[in-house]
């Protein structure tokens, strides 16, 4: 990816320039001195501009009368049937439905069952069956279930689940003794019900046949995996040599088309312009979108990817995740950060004494914090100006760090966001982001997504994400392979036939 350091920033770019102007010449010249990213760290962090420098923490930027007034919008497009409105009305209405209180989400349940509805009518049921699961998350009124319950039953049996569809029209029976019926509706409910019903019971056979089979859309390595490196294939052979550093081989005779890697990413970030279209997770493009219950800024696609992003990064990411964007800092900068926020702490600290010696010995996976660590960053060749800058970007993300209370984890006591010093683990994390943002600017890659317009098709850059085995391949004038994505995995096959020897590119 290009250099990340030198984008156009807006308010990073203001503060850089802000801060050159209160610096001179033997400030550089002790800046110059430091060999090691930690020192740097330290050094800029102390001067009175950058320590005294605020980062803004941003509002969730929820709103109930904007949830209300999307929701009845919705409601209106729907009844005229125009469905496709209602969808967008509701996603935009839960996006801005406040979570205060787990126990009292109502108004979001509504929304969800609401959605489901639109989602039904458009054909798309498995969107539908999720958000009828997530307006039972949020507590939708009981006496409203055998709704939601009967619509899950049609949406089994368009998925031809049949055997679910049954369990779940019984469900339907039994949700009606909560519905405030009247006793003729009632029992038209129940013969409707009951009709259907017997028509499942006599297709048991049928029932057994459609019961629905795991996916196996999955490719697999012709020759198995490599022993070393297990995201590549067993015919790809990882050298070192002194000019070319380490690069991919050819072991056996490679076909056009061979599967030669499948690599989840270390770490991946979507760019700020698709936040409200792509889930912020796992980079798919949701029918429906499901909501950070605490800001607007991002959706997922589900709650295993909601819980997912809580569980690592967004947890610190989400209270500055507007003052991250509004920086100007590009996606390579935030991968920087984001290799720090889906781990904790700790998980670093643990690290610390075999980060400078690494086994050589065990498996190259992109899981492994170790692999990110070392991979080329070309400190020798970089200028003052260079390191400088980055060390300023590297200080502004520890910033961010500290606001967001990421060092609070390890102790209580930790500085606060407007101290003048550091801690030994701030000037540590401090020191990795600066080592990343070195890194990264040879070692990250673009996650694309082929859109398709008619007859034509068009590769658009989304995101950007580190892959610690694709790393390893080098780049060539006459390719052998191509890459794709799935989401963030990545996916390079050969597009044409590579012999014995030949260096993998």
């Amino acid at each position: 990816m290009n250099n990340v350091t030198d984008s156009d920033f807006s308010h990073f770019k203001q503060f850089h320039s802000n801060f050159l102007k209160t610096i001179n010449e033997n400030d550089l010249n002790t800046f110059k001195k430091f060999s090691c990213d930690e020192g740097r760290i330290k050094h800029v962090f102390g001067f009175s501009f950058v320590h005294d420098y605020k980062i803004s923490v941003g509002t969730n930027f929820k709103s109930v009368e904007s949830a209300k007034q999307l929701k009845d919008d919705g409601n209106r497009s729907f009844q005229v049937d125009q469905f496709k409105v209602a969808l967008e009305l509701y996603s935009r209405g839960i996006l801005k439905q406040p979570q205060q209180n787990t126990s009292d989400n109502e108004e979001l349940s509504v929304m969800f069952a609401n959605r489901s509805a639109a989602l039904y009518h458009l054909k798309e049921y498995e969107a539908a069956l999720q958000d009828i699961q997530s307006a039972f998350d949020y507590n939708y009124p009981p006496h409203l279930h055998y709704k939601v319950y009967d619509r899950k039953s049609r949406c089994f049996l368009a998925l031809q689940q049949l055997k679910s569809a049954r369990e779940t029209f019984r469900k339907t029976l039994q949700a009606l003794d909560e519905a405030k019926l009247s006793g003729e509706r009632r029992q038209k409910w129940q013969r409707d019900i009951q009709i259907m019903l017997a028509m499942l019971d006599k297709n048991k056979e049928l029932i057994n046949a459609n019961m629905k089979k795991p996916s196996t859309d999955k490719a697999q390595f012709k020759e198995g995996s490599n022993k070393q490196f297990p995201h590549a294939s067993s015919v790809v052979a990882i050298k070192e040599a002194p000019q070319l550093g380490r690069f991919a081989e050819a072991g056996g005779e490679i076909k056009p088309g061979e599967l030669l890697l499948r690599e989840k990413p270390h770490c991946a970030v979507l760019l700020d312009q698709y936040s409200k279209s792509h889930c912020f997770q796992c980079f798919r493009r949701p029918v429906a979108v499901y909501p950070c219950p605490q800001c607007s800024n991002v959706v997922f696609c589900g709650k295993t990817c909601l819980l997912a992003a809580l569980e690592s990064h967004h947890r610190y990411e989400c209270p500055v995740l507007s003052a991250l964007w509004q920086s100007g800092a590009s996606v390579t900068c935030l991968m920087a950060l984001r290799i720090i926020t889906q781990r904790s702490l700790e998980h670093f600290l643990q690290l610390r004494p075999t980060l400078s010696n690494p086994c050589k010995n065990k498996q190259y996976r992109s899981s492994d914090y170790t692999t990110v660590y070392n991979l080329v960053n070309h400190s020798s060749q970089r200028s003052t100006e260079d390191f400088l800058h980055r060390t300023l970007m590297a200080v502004f993300l520890l910033r961010c760090l500290q606001t967001a209370g990421y060092f609070q984890q390890q102790n209580e006591n930790s500085i606060k966001s407007n101290e003048k010093t550091l801690t030994d683990d701030e000037k540590f994390i401090g020191g990795l982001i600066l080592r990343h943002l070195q890194s990264l600017q040879f070692n990250s890659h673009e996650v694309s997504e082929l859109v398709v317009k008619g007859k034509n098709k068009k590769s658009v850059f989304i995101g950007g994400a580190v892959y610690p085995t694709l790393a390893l391949f080098n780049h060539s004038c006459n390719p052998g392979i191509v890459r794709y994505h799935k989401g963030t995995e990545v996916v390079v096959r050969a597009i044409r036939p590579i012999k014995i020897g030949e260096v993998v590119a």
